[in-house]
């Protein structure tokens, strides 16, 4: 099949090594900085990815997505139609609040949660390091206590805590007294996340009669199979004036925000190396414009528009630049899926058993290299446009 002439020639210029070796040194210089770049890239995202991802899952697979509180005898009017959107997993019967504890040797504060034993987080149950869901469900009075929560307290299965709600209590002659009740250690919970340093999860009923809520309003615990869609689901619950909602972001939004954040200047940081790489190609096509003006004035002389003339350069630079880019791209890829056994061999792991999560997603794939190749379309417009300009009767003068 015979290719068009700009194609042809634009080709056959970027595949040639005669001539200047300087313009084809800069030209390998600027492929091999766009391959860096774009492998660099798709190996950084998709590394932070992966930690956006377990952060999900194991802080957000705790805390609940969206909290409603509504008055109890409302539920038929909002839940229905909330549980026939796709997004939404389950709604459940759901108490927090804020909790003092004691051990025989520590105090603290913490976040005492209470749920429905036939619907506890499917994560949570993963993230059981000792003891038993079956007596949790089945004893009354009991608590699962993070790990370092459970380390800080220092006790273990089996082991009693006294819990204080400091903003329920009553009047006594000696002055306010909290609601206090004591719990049995019924297990310890890993979620890996700090989560475990505040996390005490019992049952609804039993956190219920220790608050002594006589509240005519009930939380509802809504559960999503997409967390970050939270606040757009929040948003839509809080044009109701009847309901009080809550989702992840009051507790954890500053440092998924902040993941964000790195996210969006690592991504801007790595993509300034491309741009240079890419813009290298200006200095190599600017080289080669000077290099090629008789042939360029020939062509000119025999007809050749201004456009296909123009396409000829844009051709040579985009070829160096996908060329980068694609193999870049699969460089990336493959680092990626043997990133961990390498950092293995190079004695370079987080810690032992600990390997680095990454999640290489399809999308930013995409977006990487359709910045690769927008560059260097920036990149190739200067030297075609002044191989365009160029006027053959000053070139061919003397000749």
């Amino acid at each position: 099949m015979q290719l068009p002439v700009s194609l042809f020639i634009g080709l056959r210029y970027s595949r040639s090594r005669k001539g200047n070796a300087f313009i084809s040194f800069i030209s390998l210089f600027s492929v091999a900085g766009i391959f860096l770049g774009v492998m660099a890239l798709t190996v950084v995202s998709s590394v932070m990815n992966g930690f956006e991802g377990e952060l999900k899952k194991r802080i957000l697979g705790v805390i609940p997505h969206v909290v409603v509180t509504a008055a109890d005898d409302d539920t038929e009017r909002w839940q229905p139609a909330l549980l026939a959107q796709p997004l939404v997993q389950q709604i459940t019967p759901f108490l927090q609040t804020e909790a003092l504890v004691q051990s025989p040797r520590q105090l603290t504060g913490v976040l005492l949660q209470g749920v429905t034993t036939d619907a506890i987080p499917d994560f949570m149950q993963q993230a059981l390091l000792a003891g038993d869901w079956q007596q949790f469900a089945a004893e009354r009075y009991v608590v699962m206590l993070g790990r370092m929560l459970a380390e800080q307290l220092q006790v273990s299965v089996g082991d009693q805590l006294r819990f204080m709600l400091p903003q329920a209590g009553s009047y006594t002659p000696m002055g306010w007294v909290p609601r206090q009740r004591l719990f049995t250690v019924a297990g310890i919970l890993d979620t890996g996340s700090d989560v475990d340093k505040m996390l005490a999860v019992t049952n609804l009923a039993d956190l219920s009669r220790l608050s002594g809520s006589t509240n005519a309003e009930a939380q509802w615990r809504i559960t999503l199979t997409e967390p970050f869609a939270a606040p757009h689901l929040a948003q839509q619950l809080a044009a109701d004036e009847k309901l009080k909602v809550q989702d992840w972001r009051q507790t954890q939004g500053k440092l998924f925000a902040a993941v964000a954040m790195e996210k969006a200047m690592m991504w801007l940081m790595l993509l300034l190396i491309v741009a240079v790489a890419a813009f290298n190609i200006v200095s190599a096509l600017v080289m080669m414009v000077t290099d090629k003006q008789a042939e360029i004035a020939i062509l000119k002389t025999l007809g050749m528009s201004d456009r296909k003339l123009f396409a000829v350069f844009a051709v040579q630079g985009l070829s160096n630049g996908l060329a980068g880019a694609i193999s870049g791209a699969v460089a990336g890829i493959l680092l990626c899926w043997q990133l961990n056994p390498l950092l293995a061999l190079l004695g370079l792991q987080l810690a032992p058993g600990i390997a680095l999560p990454v999640d290489i997603r399809l999308d930013q794939l995409c977006l990487i290299l359709l910045s690769a190749v927008f560059l260097t379309l920036l990149a190739v417009w200067y030297p075609a446009k002044r191989a365009v300009s160029i006027n053959p009767a000053e070139i061919l003068r003397d000749e």
